[in-house]
C-alpha cells in the first residue's frame, strides 16, 4: 500500500519482507513455438471443420429441445388441468352427498320431534337440568346414533335464539350456552333454510363449558330442523362421521398417483387439507398442516424456521394462494414458488359452493426432466464433435507442417516449456535436437513484429553476442525464419535470480553481496569498454547459480534495453524519446533526460542492487509513479542499519552511498574504479565455497 511510504522523519521505502512472499511460478509449458505454421493451419482447418459439423447439431437440437420443451408443458397443463377437474367434481360430490344425508336425517319425523320438544321446553321452562332430564334428548341421541351407524357421533342443536338446547355431552355441560360469535352467520344461514358446511377447522375452547376432545381438524354440517308445519324451529350440527378424513384422502389420492401435490384452500389463504409434499418437510416440527399452515411464499432459500406458522404471518402469499383465494380459477406454466420455496407449476379452482380452492402443482424440475435429457445428449454429441474436429485437425495440420519443418530455421530445437514473457519477447526452454544441449529460445511477440520492436529486438541479439565475459549471457544464434519469426537463442541459465535470492532468505551477509557484485561489475565492465550500457541493471536481470568449484556464480542477462554511447544509426539507432527501465533502479538523470547515456547509470543501478542484497529491501518503493520519482530524485533511501537491524559498517554503507549518489559526479567514475574498492573489501568480508554450498543446500533444492 501506498501508506507505507511517509514523508519527512517517519518516512520509509520499504517493502514487506521477501521472505514472507512467495516464489513466482514459472508459466505452464507452450503448445507450438516450433510449429507455429502448423498452429495456423490447425486452426484454420479446425474452424471450418467445426463450424460444418456444429451448426447442423446445433440447429437441431435447439429445435429439437424447443419441441420437447412445450410437449412436456402442454402434457403437464393437461395433466394437472385433468387432476384440478377430476378432485372439484369428486369434491363437489362427497360434500354434496354428505349434506344430503344430514338434510335426510333432520327430516326424520322423530328427529324433528325431539328437536321440537326440546325447543319448546326450553322456551316454556329456560331449565337446564329440564333439558337434561328430558326423554327427548335421549330419543335424539339414540335416533342419530341409529341413523349414522357410528356411537361417537357428535351433534349439537341451537334454537332460533341461539341457544344450545341439545349436545352429545353426557353432562350437558354447553346446555344452555350461546353460540359462539364466529359462528353466528352460520347459524343465521341454517335458519334461513339452508345446509352450511363448517370447516375444515381446528375446534377451540370456549366459554359455555366446551372443550375440544381432538387437535385435528373437523368438519360438520350444519342443517335445519322444521316442526310439522314446516317451519324452522332450530339449526343441527352433525360431526363425527369421519367427514374431514373422508374429504383429505380426496387430496391425498390425487397426489400419490401421480407425483403431484394437491390440497384445498381457504379464502383467507389457509391450508385446508393436508399436503403430501408439505408434510414430508414440516412434518417433524408438525403432526398436520390441515388448517396450521398458511400459503405463503418462504423465498427461493427457506430455511425450516421459515416454514413454520408463526413465520408464515409476516411473508406475502404465493402466486396460486392469491389467485385461489381472490376466488378465480387459473393456471401458470412458467413456474412460480410454492407454500415451500419450490419452483413449481400449478393450476388452481374455486369452488363458489363450498367457500374453498383446489390447487394442484407440480415440481418444475420434473416437467422438464426430458428436456434436460435432450439437452445433455446433444451437448454430449457436440463435445464429441468437437473432440473429433480437433483431433482431425491437428493430424491435418501436423502433415502440412512436417513438410515444411525440415526447412524451417528453429526445426534443430524442440521446446521444452514456456519459462516467461517480457514486453518485447517470450522466453521458451528448449534442446538443440542434435547436440542435446538445453538452450533459452527467445522469440518477439507476434504483437510486436512492428519496424521499431524489431529494430530493438535486433539490436539486443547483437550487443549481447558481442560481449564475452563468462558472467555474461552468451548468445549461441539468431535469425528471422520466413514467417517473420524473429529469435534468438542464447545460454540456458540455470539458477535463481538475486530477486528470488532475497526472496527465499532474506537480506545476505556482506561477504555474499560483494562477491556477487564484484561478478556483475566484470560483465558490465566489458559492456562499458565496448561502448554499450545495460540501462536496466536490476535484482531480476541478474542469474545467481551454485558453481562446485567458486561457488556462487552470477551472470548479467537481458541486454533488451542496453544502448551503444555512439550508436550507428544503421544497426543501433532507435526513435526513443522516452525513459526505459524499471523504475525503482534507475538513476535520478534517467528521469531527467532519458536520451542521454552514461555509464554511471549502471552504477546507480549496482548500488540499488547492493542495498537491495544488503536490506532485503528496494531503496525506494511506492504505488504512485510521481511519488516515485520525487523519492528517486530528493530522498535518500532508509539506513540499512534499520532494515538489518543492526550497525552496518562505514566502508560497506559508504560504497553504497557512493554508488547512488544523486549526482552522477559523487559516483564512481567507472566499474573498474567500483570493481578494485571491492576487491579491496572482499579481502575483509570473505564469502567460502562452504558457506555457498551451505546456502544453496538450504534455499536451492527446487532449482531445476
Amino acid at each position: 500500500p501506498s501508506e507505507v511510504t511517509q514523508h519527512g522523519s517517519q518516512r520509509t521505502h520499504a517493502s514487506p519482507r521477501y521472505a514472507d512472499e512467495q516464489t513466482p511460478r514459472r508459466r505452464n509449458a507452450s503448445k507450438g513455438l516450433l510449429h507455429a505454421r502448423a498452429s495456423k493451419h490447425r486452426r484454420f482447418n479446425r474452424g471450418w471443420l467445426w463450424f460444418a459439423a456444429m451448426v447442423p447439431t446445433m440447429v437441431i437440437g435447439a429445435f429439437t429441445y424447443r419441441a420437447v420443451i412445450l410437449h412436456s408443458e402442454n402434457a403437464a397443463k393437461q395433466e394437472l388441468t385433468s387432476v384440478a377437474e377430476s378432485v372439484a367434481v369428486e369434491l363437489d360430490r362427497f360434500l354434496s352427498d354428505r349434506a344430503r344425508l344430514v338434510e335426510s336425517w333432520a327430516d326424520q319425523p322423530s328427529i324433528q320431534e325431539s328437536v321440537t320438544a326440546l325447543v319448546e321446553s326450553w322456551r316454556t321452562e329456560s331449565s337446564i337440568e329440564a333439558l337434561k332430564s328430558s326423554p327427548h334428548a335421549s330419543q335424539l341421541r339414540s335416533n342419530l346414533v341409529s341413523l349414522s351407524r357410528r356411537d361417537a357421533i357428535k351433534y349439537v342443536v341451537w334454537d332460533r335464539t341461539g341457544t344450545i338446547v341439545a349436545s352429545w355431552l353426557a353432562d350437558g355441560a354447553d346446555l344452555g350456552g350461546a353460540v359462539a360469535p364466529d359462528g353466528a352467520g352460520n347459524l343465521a344461514r341454517a335458519m334461513r333454510g339452508e345446509t352450511v358446511l363448517y370447516g375444515p377447522e381446528v375446534l377451540r375452547e370456549d366459554g359455555n363449558g366446551f372443550r375440544p376432545e381432538t387437535r385435528s381438524p373437523v368438519m360438520a354440517e350444519i342443517v335445519p330442523v322444521r316442526n310439522a308445519e314446516g317451519k324452522v324451529v332450530a339449526t343441527l350440527l352433525v360431526r363425527g362421521i369421519e367427514m374431514f378424513d373422508d374429504f383429505d384422502r380426496t387430496f391425498r389420492e390425487a397426489s400419490s398417483q401421480r407425483e403431484l401435490d394437491a390440497y384445498a384452500v381457504s379464502r383467507t389463504g389457509m391450508m385446508l387439507s393436508n399436503s403430501p409434499v408439505g408434510q414430508q418437510r414440516i412434518g417433524e416440527e408438525m403432526s398436520s398442516l390441515a388448517c396450521q399452515i398458511r400459503l405463503s411464499d418462504p423465498g427461493a432459500a427457506a430455511s425450516s424456521n421459515a416454514l413454520l406458522p408463526a413465520a408464515r404471518r409476516r411473508q406475502p402469499l404465493c402466486y396460486s394462494a392469491v389467485g385461489v383465494s381472490s376466488g378465480r380459477s387459473g393456471e401458470r406454466m412458467d413456474g412460480y414458488r410454492n407454500y415451500l420455496g419450490d419452483r413449481v407449476i400449478g393450476v388452481w379452482r374455486w369452488l363458489d359452493d363450498w367457500e374453498m380452492g383446489i390447487v394442484v402443482e407440480r415440481s418444475s424440475s420434473s416437467v422438464y426432466a426430458t428436456s434436460r435429457y435432450v439437452a445433455a445428449g446433444f451437448f454430449s454429441l457436440a463435445m464429441m464433435l468437437s473432440v473429433t474436429v480437433f483431433l482431425a485437425a491437428a493430424r491435418i495440420a501436423r502433415r502440412t507442417a512436417i513438410a515444411q519443418a525440415e526447412v524451417h530455421p528453429l526445426s534443430r530445437y524442440e521446446v521444452l516449456n514456456e519459462l516467461g514473457s517480457g514486453g518485447m519477447g517470450v522466453v521458451y526452454r528448449a534442446k538443440h535436437n542434435q547436440l542435446g544441449r538445453d538452450t533459452a529460445l527467445k522469440v518477439l511477440r507476434s504483437d510486436r513484429h512492428n519496424p521499431e520492436d524489431r529494430l530493438r529486438f535486433d539490436r539486443e541479439a547483437k550487443l549481447a553476442a558481442s560481449l564475452s565475459s563468462p558472467h555474461t549471457v552468451t548468445i549461441y544464434d539468431y535469425g528471422v525464419s520466413e514467417e517473420g519469426e524473429a529469435f534468438c537463442v542464447m545460454e540456458f541459465l540455470r539458477g535463481i535470480t538475486l530477486y528470488d535470492v532475497v526472496a527465499r532468505s532474506g537480506f545476505q551477509s556482506y561477504g555474499r553481496a560483494l562477491y556477487i557484485l564484484r561478478q556483475i561489475c566484470d560483465s558490465l565492465g566489458e559492456a562499458h569498454q565496448l561502448g554499450l550500457v545495460h540501462r536496466d541493471v536490476k535484482p531480476q536481470n541478474v542469474m545467481l547459480a551454485h558453481d562446485p568449484s567458486v561457488g556462487d556464480w552470477a551472470v548479467v542477462f537481458d541486454f533488451g534495453l542496453a544502448k551503444p554511447l555512439q550508436p550507428d544509426a544503421g544497426a543501433y539507432q532507435t526513435a526513443e524519446t522516452i525513459w526505459a527501465g524499471t523504475p525503482m533502479y534507475m538513476a535520478p538523470e534517467r528521469y531527467r533526460e532519458p536520451n542521454k547515456i552514461d555509464p554511471r547509470s549502471d552504477i546507480y543501478s549496482i548500488g540499488c542492487i547492493f542495498y537491495f542484497l544488503l536490506s532485503g529491501r528496494p531503496p525506494f518503493i511506492e504505488c504512485d509513479p510521481e511519488s516515485l520519482f520525487a523519492l528517486v530524485l530528493a530522498e535518500q533511501p532508509i539506513s540499512i542499519r534499520v532494515h538489518r537491524d543492526e550497525d552496518v559498517p562505514s566502508d560497506i554503507e559508504s560504497m553504497v552511498q557512493r554508488c547512488m549518489a544523486k549526482s552522477f559526479d559523487d559516483r564512481y567514475q567507472s566499474v573498474e574504479e567500483l570493481a578494485a574498492e571491492l576487491d579491496q573489501l572482499i579481502s575483509k568480508y570473505p564469502w567460502t565455497i562452504d558457506q555457498a554450498r551451505s546456502w544453496w543446500r538450504i534455499h536451492g533444492d527446487e532449482i531445476e
